[in-house]
């Protein structure tokens, strides 16, 4: 298990299912969720698509690295999940 920082852009007024729905995609593919951070909804510096305005999300979690290149796929195919960041942590 190792340990990795998720962070996502989330689409405003979709905010509590998309942050429910990333917790589902977790738990399917067992990872353990250490530590989660909402920072809040933030002006973007340049625009995703259509949205200017993004609630941006901080989840730290250990999981296996199979089991997250197979989570950063779910994040791609939910519209409501603008971007997504997974970095390894140490620690």
């Amino acid at each position: 298990m190792r340990n990795y920082e998720i962070t996502n852009i989330i689409r405003e007024g979709a905010v509590e299912e998309t942050k429910s729905a990333i917790k589902d995609i977790l738990s399917k593919h067992t990872v353990t969720i250490q530590n989660e951070e909402d920072w809040g909804s933030k002006r973007l510096w340049h625009p995703i698509g259509q949205d200017e305005q993004g609630h941006f999300t901080l989840i730290k979690c250990q999981g296996s690295p199979s089991e997250i290149s197979k989570i950063e796929h779910e994040f791609k195919l939910n519209v409501n999940i603008l971007k997504s960041l997974v970095i390894r942590s140490h620690g």
